[in-house]
């Protein structure tokens, strides 16, 4: 999918061509008490390249840096994050609009990581003049006056390898309040460090910015390191933590719920910091999907009905109005919290048809079934204009949602009709299906309800629209959590469609890559969600993953950040590793993030509307050979229970033990458990789909196999 740029794009345009503001803590310190140095990896030999700061780029209306980096540090719910590009360069916004950065960095080989792996403090790494150097950039909140500011915190910290004394300025940008009168010249075998602060966001406020003698009395680089690693670790506590033989895997999961909360704006889930500063209908019901799964409710009534008005309003799009009930009904299993749920379910916002009820929104599936047999009318949500598959399935999603939502609130009248409507789309949507396949002699599941991929835009083997059904479509694996029927051939094609589309990929692009979009047609950040409704196949139930794997191999253009869609590397690159050579959208990218960390949720364990549990059925077979260990930690299950699950590779087999709340029956599907399953210490054995059954209350079980699995 790709949308129209945000309106932020035009306000950036603006600032570009106005004088550039300076804030008042442009004046100069005094100095601050001497710090530590925040340790860093080794740094990659230099070679040439040339440094470009964090910019607007006129042809993808982003700011981008050099080698088209982009990633955010911030604040949960600051007004607007910080673009931040390689190098040590960033871009502000709220009323600065315009680049910092250090003169030091003139290029070269350079290695661009998150302080222990995942926080937003990025730390850039490279050599120059003999020296190894690290830019590291952080955000704090601080409270000056009363008034509360975002302020970046940046430390150069110079390292001198040699025999002789170095002189290195950093050549700090005018804005950047030093925070110490450190020496440039650098004596053998030591280090100097160079901090600097600049206050960037004052939460959508519009009180004066603060003096620099203010930024420096709160405290130094270390102060509010420590702050900003200790408030993004409690918030992290809130939600299920993983951890699976992939620490990279780890590491994504927790940073993109890091930059969720830095691309929030208020109650406002903005797909991204930059580019894509807006809600986008569809996006922010993915994003609020995946952070009620995670178990992240601690805003949700104020984000739910901020959902509810952009869905009413959202003139784009029209499928986010149809799945509007699904976070609420995952909202509704994971905290039992029926009273809001009854106090939204039948009445609207005060603005009437823009703030719609849940029931309103439920309603307008019916009336949107305008195309040729009942199926939904033509649309253009993924930006062509179409009768398209994804709608159709979108909607049954959003039926199976609201039809539980009735049945919990007791409003058996709307269940009804929530059944009778979901049975007739679906009938509808498989009997359009079935003759399109049949017409045009098709093998797969067409992204059009009409026509051949031949037909259309999913022509091109390489638009990953081709395989829009498996993650915006939700229904297939996503429906049948919440008891819904699931038939037909959105669900008989799964493996068929996933085979065509890898095959048509084949010697054009890498395994585990979907294609991306015009015109980078390389990958997006979607490519992990697209595995979604693997979760509901036979053979690509740990697509996932690999494809999550691909994304952190290939495509960040900032750590663990994503453009919407992404070129391939370039053959060199100043960024040690793999990394596109162009992208567009937004880096990184918030509902991108959100499909990526649900379907790694999902995959290790996923909760059931009629209390079971799903454990382990995306887990790739190399995660429980001997020795492998993968865990969830805090899940949240229902009614505010919370449970841990572990899963353990032995020698033999594979070893499975809860602990926490209490909880409902459980499915044990591994992947590897299928047609080899030789006996079960607990449970009973379904041998056929690689199931082991445990009655609720049961908490653990070693299963044996026929065939050890490999690494």
């Amino acid at each position: 999918m790709r949308r129209v740029a945000a309106t932020v794009v035009a306000a950036l345009a603006t600032y570009l061509l106005a004088p550039m503001a300076v804030p008042s803590s442009a004046v100069a310190a005094s100095p601050a008490p001497p710090r530590s140095t925040v340790e860093v990896g080794a740094v990659q030999p230099a070679a040439p390249t040339t440094a470009s700061p964090c910019a607007l780029n006129l042809v993808t209306d982003a700011v981008t840096g050099t080698d088209a980096s982009a990633s955010a540090i911030g604040w949960a719910g600051n007004s607007a994050g910080v673009t931040t590009c390689l190098g040590g360069s960033f871009y502000v916004q709220d009323g600065i609009d315009r680049a910092f950065g250090f003169g030091i960095y003139a290029g070269g080989r350079t290695s661009w990581v998150d302080a222990d792996g995942y926080l937003p403090a990025q730390i850039t790494t490279f050599h120059r003049n003999g020296a190894s150097v690290t830019i590291t950039e952080l955000a704090d909140r601080v409270v000056l006056g009363g008034d509360a500011y975002v302020a970046v915190y940046c430390r150069v910290a110079v390292r001198n390898p040699t025999g002789r004394t170095l002189e290195l300025d950093p050549d700090p940008s005018a804005g950047l309040t030093p925070l110490d009168a450190s020496p440039d010249a650098v004596l053998p075998h030591r280090s100097v460090d160079h901090d600097y602060v600049v206050a960037v966001d004052r939460f959508g406020n519009t009180y004066p910015w603060p003096s620099a003698q203010a930024l420096v009395a709160a405290g130094g680089f270390d102060v509010h390191f420590a702050d900003m690693r200790a408030f993004w670790k409690g918030q992290l506590a809130q939600i299920a933590e993983v951890s699976v033989p992939d620490p990279q895997l780890d590491d994504a999961y927790r940073s993109g719920f890091i930059y969720t909360q830095i691309a929030r704006s208020g109650t406002h889930l903005n797909t991204g910091v930059n580019g894509y500063q807006a809600e986008f209908s569809h996006d922010v019901i993915g994003i609020l999907a995946n952070l009620f799964t995670q178990g992240d409710d601690g805003n949700a009534h104020a984000l739910l009905l901020e959902a509810r008005d952009v869905v009413g309003s959202q003139g784009q799009y029209e499928d986010g109005i149809w799945t509007y009930s699904w976070p609420w009904a995952i909202y509704l299993l994971k905290t039992g919290d029926l009273n809001f749920v009854r106090a939204n379910f039948s009445t609207p916002g005060p603005a009437g048809a823009t703030e719609p009820s849940i029931e309103q929104t439920a309603h307008q599936i019916a009336a949107d079934r305008t195309g040729p047999d009942g199926i939904i009318g033509a649309t253009d949500d993924i930006d062509t204009d179409g009768y398209w598959t994804v709608d159709d399935y979108e909607a049954l999603m959003g039926l199976a949602a609201y039809r539980y939502l009735a049945q919990r609130v007791g409003n058996t009248g709307e269940a009804a009709w929530a059944s009778d409507q979901y049975d007739s789309l679906l009938a509808s949507t498989n009997q359009t299906l079935d003759a399109t396949i049949s017409q045009y002699h098709l093998t797969y599941l067409p992204c059009s309800m009409l026509q051949p991929n031949s037909a259309n835009r999913c022509n091109n083997p390489e638009d990953a629209n081709w395989a829009a059904p498996f993650l915006f479509g939700r229904w297939a694996w996503d429906a049948q959590l919440f008891g819904a029927p699931v038939n037909g051939p959105g669900f008989q094609l799964i493996d068929a469609t996933y085979r065509y589309g890898f095959a048509r990929l084949e010697g054009t692009l890498p395994a585990e890559t979907f294609g991306g979009y015009p015109s980078d047609y390389y990958s997006t950040a979607y490519n992990a969600g697209y595995g979604s409704w693997g979760l509901a196949s036979s053979d690509y139930r740990d697509q996932g993953i690999l494809s999550y794997e691909f994304m952190i191999a290939n495509t960040q253009s900032g750590p663990y950040s994503w453009w919407e869609s992404a070129s391939a590397p370039p053959s060199t690159s100043s960024w040690v590793g793999s990394h596109p050579a162009a992208g567009q959208g937004s880096s990184p990218h918030a509902w991108g993030i959100a499909n990526a960390n649900k379907v790694l949720l999902d995959s290790l364990v996923a909760q059931e509307s009629d209390g079971g549990l799903i454990v382990g059925r995306g887990v790739p077979d190399s995660w429980v050979a001997p020795g492998k260990t993968t865990s969830v930690t805090g899940f949240p299950t229902t009614d505010d229970k919370r449970i841990s699950v572990r899963i353990s590779g032995r020698t033999n087999g594979v070893a499975l033990t809860l602990s926490g709340d209490s909880h409902g029956p459980v499915l044990f599907q591994l992947p590897a458990f299928v047609g080899d399953i030789a006996s079960a210490t607990s449970g009973r054995i379904d041998e056929k789909t690689g199931t082991v059954r445990l009655p609720a209350g049961v908490d653990t079980v070693t299963v044996a196999l026929i065939h050890a699995p490999q690494d």
